[in-house]
């Protein structure tokens, strides 16, 4: 198979090469067509029907002469490309552009009759741009017959401006392929159907087969079978050890014509195999239950072989997966069933699945389905909330997060799932990385740790310190309507209860108002009768009801009557029980609206309320827009490439050039001048009038608030003088040499400006989450006590406001004391500029304005520093793969 080859054609891109998911949830792989591919063209072109011929070539065109073969296998890779979708190691379509001009190249697809469909032609025509943009192609042309209406609307519907016209009985179809919002939106519409189908696929099965030991097998069945699965299920057991209550095969081919689902637990030898086998029987999915051990090369080789043959995975090391619907009862996963309910849960590892479905039984929170993947699967987290952002039955989504493989694309995704449903995620930040060591080990690569958490805030991501805590706030989530606001009544029977309980309140960030003190010996309709009476005031967003029962006198009969209560609230009722009984709390059946979340513990309940009220007022807010700004985009690019052109391995711009690069984003650096003698100093100063500037730029020297390395406000040469010769002594006391020492200190010599608040607007380009803009106050205040936020691209007007507002240091910026304050309108229009640039340009490394100093007639930026470094012009393909 020309798959095995260790050899590649000169000039074969293999960048190109994709796993890609197919439109109905089946897999392929995708790359460039090499020589050898030739028995695979013809076994291809043998099985597509005359008519899909004839569409293609214009005339019958019955089979391909060597010649053909020849000329449609050898290509370039530069002026004549030929991409090839493969299955099961069979060639099922084909993709081809052919230059005609400098930037303009004819482009054609042939698809195999039992593949149209599926989506195929879309995705060959979004790798074949991505590619031809590449080789500097803009535009591509087609000529097609009118019959043949498919392929006219793969280009039509691809989100491009496409031209067409009607020419001697063919259509002649004209568009460039440069992306827009339109043609971004297309496929990011595309990858979103197709990744929910592929979940889809594998939580829904008719036909599942067990493969492996029988007695490892058991368990499995036996979970499976108490579900109850309403499908069939087998099992074929490797050692001849029977598992019992399911019908046992002796080899794959007895499955019959097809099977949904294999559930593997056999050793790493033996996987290829078995992968290969189920394949060809019509899996769409299979489940590998433990497999090779880290660092073995088989965990990569699994994956890509069920890729290659059409099949999502889960594992090696996965749990294994759940649906609780009541058309499937699935349960393939050792643990017990867990209630029915609004619950969508992921899980990495496997451990940690243990963790969560055991704590789901315990907290009784009903799930809607469970996905454990392993730590190098196939099915990531971005795949699964995709399946969920449909799923009717998922109202809720948990996540546990061990790394993020596509951070940027798991941003967009989480960005737009959380505005319809709420996402809830455990994810210790430091430990979310990819895995690309050489790239996070480059300095000033990588974001720091706030970083991390900021992206999920900004996202409206529900961020758990516990995993317990994430079955807190599932039970308000899923039970109970969102509150409209902070504030919330507490309805007790104890006195000294209620003064906790408030206090608590406060110091979370709610806003607790007068509580209801009940009598101690209250009972149930008392508690609903002032629970009611809290509910009805408009003054109140949500209520809780901490019932005291020392004597176990009261808990039942009070859970019962506001579980009742719970069912017909539009407002948030949740209960705490303080007592020595947990019957309250085991409800039975369906979990869902309108069911009382109950707690033992009132600060898990409060703080649960306060995270459901904060995500509530991000869903409902203004999302903000990202403002139009006026650019010269390819004027910077320009500047890059030539600055990589100088110094291909990167290097930090010159002051020209950083200045240059400001300019092109609307960004006026105020002009600094670097000056190596007090003539040289003196002779600037006068240039400008005065009122100037000394200070030093080194690292070593400057930005040290103990040292006189800025000296303001020089009015003459005596000044200068003065201030040039504070300057070396500073320079000598620390060991550095002197002032006639060639870059020591390096002083510059700028014209003053108005006084005001000194910020630092910082831009990294992070190896995983791409640019991170930060906002901070220049010195101590950021570089000390880590009072800098952050946020990510694209960055609306909502979300610049909130980073200037959300520092502990901002009143200095509205007027502190009585002061006039600063223009935060043009701060803020500096953090969009800077995030315009970072997210443009993927090369620029690290970009640090500072100082910028905010005054009531602007920000004028005084330094910047700008480090570039070789990388590809797009950041995101715009082509999609797994």
């Amino acid at each position: 198979m020309s798959g095995d080859l260790t050899e590649l054609p000169e000039g074969y891109p293999q960048q190109w090469e994709a796993d890609v998911v197919l439109s109905d949830g089946g897999t392929a792989h995708l790359r460039p067509i090499r020589p050898e591919d030739a028995s695979l063209l013809t076994d291809f072109y043998g099985r597509v029907s005359e008519e899909s011929k004839f569409l293609r070539f214009f005339a019958p065109y019955p089979v391909l002469s060597p010649r053909d073969v020849r000329r449609f296998t050898h290509v370039d890779y530069v002026d004549r490309v030929a991409l090839i979708l493969t299955i099961r190691g069979e060639m099922v379509a084909v993709g081809r552009f052919d230059r005609l001009e400098n930037d303009e190249a004819e482009v054609a697809f042939l698809v195999e009759d039992s593949q149209q469909g599926r989506g195929v032609g879309p995705l060959l025509l979004e790798h074949l741009a991505e590619a031809a943009r590449e080789r500097g192609i803009t535009r591509f042309t087609a000529e097609v017959l009118p019959q043949n209406r498919a392929m006219v609307g793969v280009f039509t519907d691809a989100g491009y401006r496409v031209s067409r016209q009607l020419e001697d009985g063919v259509v002649q179809v004209d568009f460039p392929i440069l992306p827009t919002d339109t043609s971004v939106g297309v496929m990011e519409r595309r990858e979103h159907r197709a990744e929910a189908a592929s979940i889809r696929r594998l939580l829904t099965p008719e036909r599942a087969v067990l493969i492996g030991p029988g007695r490892r097998l058991q368990r499995l069945g036996d979970a499976i079978a108490d579900g109850p699965f309403t499908g069939e299920l087998m099992a074929l057991s490797t050692d001849g050890e029977p598992v019992q209550g399911v019908r046992m095969i002796s080899s794959v081919t007895e499955v019959g014509e097809f099977v949904d689902l294999a559930v593997v637990a056999v050793g790493p030898d033996e996987l290829g195999g078995v992968v290969i086998d189920v394949a060809h029987h019509g899996a769409k999915g299979m489940l590998v239950m433990g497999g090779p051990g880290p660092g073995h090369p088989g965990r990569t080789e699994v994956i890509s072989l069920a890729r290659a043959y059409g099949l999502r995975a889960l594992g090696p090391d996965t749990l294994g997966l759940i649906n609780t619907d009541d058309g499937v009862r699935l349960n393939a996963t050792p643990a017990p069933m867990p209630r029915t309910g609004r619950v969508g849960l992921f899980s990495q590892s496997a451990a940690i699945g243990v963790v969560l479905l055991s704590s789901a039984l315990e907290h009784n929170v009903g799930i809607a389905n469970f996905l454990s993947t392993g730590p190098f699967s196939d099915v990531t987290a971005n795949d699964v909330m995709q399946f969920w952002e449909d799923d009717e039955r998922t109202a809720v989504c948990l996540l546990s997060l061990d790394k993020i493989g596509n951070p940027r694309k798991f941003t967009r995704i989480v960005r737009r799932l959380a505005r319809r449903k709420p996402v809830v995620v455990f994810a210790p930040s430091r430990s979310l990385r990819s895995g690309r060591e050489e790239e996070l080990a480059r300095p000033g690569a990588m974001a720091p740790p706030g970083a991390v958490d900021a992206l999920f805030r900004q996202s409206g991501v529900i961020v758990s310190e516990r995993r317990d805590a994430m079955y807190d706030l599932a039970k308000v989530l899923a039970r109970q309507p969102l509150p409209a606001g902070p504030r919330v009544r507490v309805v007790t029977n104890d006195p000294t209860m209620a003064s906790h309980v408030t206090a608590a309140a406060a110091r979370m960030g709610l806003v607790p108002n007068e509580p209801v003190t009940l009598a101690a010996d209250a009972d149930g309709r008392a508690f609903v009768a002032a629970a009611q009476t809290a509910l009805d005031d408009p003054s109140n967003d949500s209520v809780l009801c901490v019932v005291v029962g020392i004597y176990d006198t009261v808990a039942n009969d009070a859970h019962g009557r506001l579980s009742a209560l719970a069912a017909t609230t539009a407002k948030p009722l949740v209960g705490v029980f303080v007592d020595f009984t947990r019957v309250a709390r085991r409800a039975a059946g369906h979990d869902g609206p309108g069911q009382l979340p109950t707690y033992s513990g009132y600060g898990d309940a409060l703080a649960a309320l306060n995270a459901v009220s904060a995500y509530a007022h991000w869903r409902a807010r203004d999302p903000g827009a990202v403002p139009l700004l006026e650019l010269e985009v390819e004027e910077a690019r320009r500047l890059v490439h030539d600055v990589l052109t100088d110094a291909p391995e990167g290097r930090t711009m010159t002051d020209d050039e950083s200045a240059a690069l400001l300019r092109a984003f609307g960004i006026r650096a105020v002009p600094r001048y670097r000056v190596d003698t007090l003539t040289e100093a003196t002779r600037v100063a006068e240039r400008l009038g005065w009122d100037v500037v000394l200070k030093a730029t080194a690292v070593s020297v400057r930005g040290r608030p103990d040292l006189a390395s800025v000296h303001r406000n020089l009015d003459d040469a005596a000044d200068m003088a003065e201030a040039w010769a504070d300057l070396g002594r500073l320079v000598n006391e620390l060991g550095l040499g002197t002032m006639d020492d060639q870059h020591v200190a390096e002083p510059v010599v700028q014209a003053m400006m108005p006084p005001g608040v000194s910020l630092v607007v910082r831009s990294v380009e992070d190896p995983d989450f791409g640019p991170v803009i930060s906002l901070g106050l220049a010195g101590f205040a950021s570089d000390m006590l880590g009072d800098v936020v952050h946020r990510v691209p694209p960055l609306t007007d909502v979300d610049a406001a909130a980073m200037v507002r959300s520092l502990k240091a901002a009143p200095l910026l509205f007027g502190l004391g009585g002061s006039r304050g600063v223009d935060t309108g043009a701060v803020e229009d500096l953090l969009h500029r800077v995030a315009e640039m970072a997210d443009l340009l993927p090369q620029l490394s690290e970009v640090v304005l500072t100082p910028c100093l905010a005054s009531t007639r602007g920000v004028a930026v005084l330094g910047a520093r700008v480090a570039v470094v070789p990388t590809r012009d797009v950041r995101d393909p715009q082509a999609r793969a797994l």
